[in-house]
C-alpha cells in the first residue's frame, strides 16, 4: 500500500444501506467461504432473500462441510478470512483501503501507545483452587470433583485431563517463560483474575473507558502479578477495531519472553465482526514475527459444532433410558415436533476417514448472521494456525449465569431447570477459573494435533453436558422455562413459610 499518513482510523463496512450492509458483507463472506467445495450452498446464500431467516441453516452447512475432511475445514478457513479482509475497509483520514491491504508497519508508525504497569500486593495461591458451591475444591476432592463431571459428561476427556494436569503441576500457574496477552482482558469468563491470583505476569488490553479500568485496577492491585497495559494521552486502553497495528508494535515492544495471545475481546452485533476481523489480523501479524507465538482462545456455547460419534452414542444412551418420563417427553415432541424435545442428533456426518460426527446446534435465531460470523472467525484462524505448527488451546466454555444472562427475562427460569436434563449451569468464577487452568495446561502441554482439524473445537470442550444430553438445546427451552418459573415459585412459598 505504500508508506501512508494515517492519523485517526476506523475499521468498517464497505458503503451500502445502512440497515443492510452488514448482512450482505456475512453473506458474502460466508458465500465465498464455501462456494470452493460446494457450489449448492454458496448458491443458496448468494440468492437468499431474507439472509436473517436462512443464515442458521447455512452455517449448520457450513459446519458439516468443514467436518468432513481436513482439506476442506482448511479450506473453507482460508477463503473465508480472506474474504473477510476483502470486503472490510480501513479508513485513514482520505485514504480508505481493503484491510488485506492494510501495511501494518506504516500504520503502527504513526501512533505511540505508552505503557503502564501495576503490580498486586497479594499472595500467590500455590495450587489450583476451584470456587464451586460456596467451597474451595483442591487436591483430592478437586480430582474427586473432576472424576464427577467426566462420569455425568458436564466435561470432555481432553478438558479432565488438561485440569489434572495442572493439579499434579502448580508450578505452571504463574505462566513461567510466557508473557500473555488478553485481548478483552475485562472479559466476564476471561482468566485475568485467576492468572493474578496465581501471580502471572501480564499484557492486558481492553477498550478505553473510566470505569472499566477502574474495575481493571482494583483487580490487578488486589492480585499477585503484575500487568502492563498500554496508554493514550486520554488515559488506558485502546479499541482494537481502530487501533490493531499500533498493538501489533506495543505488544511486540512488551514481549520479554515466548508470546502467546489470548483473544477475549467481543461486542455485540456487527461490531463484533470487525473486532474479530481486527484481532484476527493483529493475530497473524504477532504470528508472523515469531512463530513460536502460542493462541488461545474461548469457544461460546452458543453456536455450531461437530462433535464425534461417542458424544452422540452417549446421548442416544440417555434417551433410550428415559423410563417413564422418556416416554412423556417422546409424546409431547410428537406432539409439537420442531418445538419440543427434539433429538440432539439426527444425521450423521462421515468424513474422509470414514469418521463419523454429530451437528449439535445452539446457535440463537435471534443473534444474526453477524454474531455466527463474529463467533467463526477465530475458528477459521484456530484450524489454520495449528495447521502451520503453532500451539493452539480452544477451549468451548459452559453455561455459566454471567451479567448478560439475567438480562433476558426468561433464561434464569429456564437455566434453574436444566440440570433435570443433565446440564451444569456454572458460577463466573468457577468457569473462568476452570478455562484458566485449561489454558495453562495448553501452553505447557499442548494437546496433539488430531486428523481432522474440528476436533480442536470438541476433544477439551466444557460444554456443561449440552452435548452429551438427548436433546437440541432450543427444543428443551420451553419446558424449562416452564419448570423454573414453577420452582422458583415453589421456592419462593417455601421461603415464605419459613420465614414465618
Amino acid at each position: 500500500m505504500g508508506s501512508v499518513g494515517y492519523g485517526v482510523w476506523d475499521l468498517a463496512f464497505p458503503p451500502g444501506p445502512p440497515d443492510r450492509i452488514a448482512d450482505m458483507v456475512t453473506a458474502a463472506v460466508v458465500a465465498d467461504a464455501v462456494r470452493p467445495y460446494d457450489a449448492d450452498l454458496a448458491q443458496s446464500v448468494e440468492t437468499s432473500r431474507d439472509w436473517r431467516r436462512t443464515y442458521h441453516r447455512v452455517f449448520q452447512g457450513m459446519t458439516a462441510l468443514a467436518v468432513s475432511s481436513p482439506t476442506v475445514s482448511r479450506g473453507v478457513a482460508d477463503a473465508g478470512l480472506r474474504s473477510v479482509r476483502t470486503m472490510l475497509r480501513f479508513a485513514a483520514g482520505r485514504t480508505v483501503v481493503a484491510l488485506g491491504e492494510v501495511d501494518v508497519a506504516a500504520a503502527a508508525a504513526s501512533v505511540e501507545l505508552g505503557t503502564e504497569t501495576l503490580t498486586g500486593a497479594g499472595t500467590p495461591v500455590a495450587r489450583l483452587e476451584i470456587p464451586y458451591h460456596g467451597r474451595v475444591l483442591a487436591d483430592g476432592e478437586l480430582r474427586d470433583q473432576l472424576d464427577d463431571w467426566q462420569q455425568r459428561g458436564i466435561l470432555e476427556p481432553g478438558f479432565i485431563t488438561a485440569v489434572r494436569q495442572v493439579v499434579d503441576h502448580p508450578e505452571w500457574l504463574r505462566l513461567p517463560g510466557f508473557r500473555l496477552t488478553l485481548l478483552g482482558a475485562g472479559a466476564e469468563l476471561g482468566p485475568l483474575q485467576p492468572l493474578l491470583s496465581w501471580g502471572a505476569e501480564l499484557l492486558a488490553v481492553d477498550r478505553p473507558g473510566r470505569a472499566r479500568w477502574s474495575r481493571l485496577r482494583e483487580q490487578i492491585r488486589a492480585g499477585a502479578g503484575t500487568v502492563r497495559f498500554p496508554v493514550t494521552e486520554a488515559g488506558p486502553g485502546v479499541d482494537i477495531a481502530r487501533s490493531f497495528p499500533a498493538l501489533v508494535r506495543w505488544i511486540t515492544a512488551q514481549s520479554d519472553a515466548r508470546p502467546a495471545l489470548g483473544l477475549y475481546a467481543s461486542a455485540p452485533g456487527s461490531a463484533g465482526v470487525r473486532l474479530a476481523a481486527a484481532a484476527d489480523v493483529l493475530t497473524e501479524a504477532l504470528l508472523r514475527r515469531d512463530p513460536a507465538t502460542a493462541l488461545a482462545f474461548p469457544g461460546s456455547a452458543t453456536d455450531c459444532y461437530a462433535v464425534p460419534a461417542d458424544v452422540v452414542a452417549a446421548a442416544r444412551e440417555r434417551l433410550s433410558q428415559g423410563g417413564f418420563r422418556g416416554a412423556a417427553r417422546g409424546f409431547l415432541h410428537r406432539i409439537a415436533p420442531s418445538s419440543l424435545y427434539s433429538p440432539n442428533y439426527t444425521d450423521p456426518i462421515v468424513d474422509a476417514e470414514g469418521e463419523s460426527w454429530g451437528l449439535f446446534d445452539n446457535l440463537p435465531f435471534l443473534s444474526g448472521p453477524d454474531y455466527a460470523l463474529a463467533q467463526r472467525l477465530p475458528r477459521w484462524r484456530a484450524v489454520l494456525a495449528r495447521a502451520a505448527g503453532h500451539p493452539v488451546s480452544y477451549t468451548v466454555a459452559p453455561p455459566t449465569w454471567t451479567d448478560h444472562l439475567r438480562e433476558t427475562p426468561w433464561r434464569p427460569a429456564a437455566y434453574r431447570a436444566v440440570s433435570r436434563f443433565g446440564i451444569e449451569v456454572f458460577t463466573p468464577e468457577a468457569a473462568r477459573t476452570l478455562m484458566a487452568a485449561k489454558l495453562v495446561a495448553d501452553l505447557f502441554a499442548p494437546p496433539a494435533a488430531t486428523a481432522n482439524p474440528e476436533s480442536l473445537f470438541t476433544d477439551g470442550a466444557a460444554h456443561g453436558g449440552l452435548w452429551r444430553q438427548p436433546f437440541a438445546p432450543r427444543s428443551l427451552v420451553a419446558p424449562a422455562t416452564v419448570t423454573g418459573y414453577i420452582d422458583g415459585i415453589r421456592d419462593f412459598g417455601e421461603r415464605r413459610l419459613h420465614l414465618r
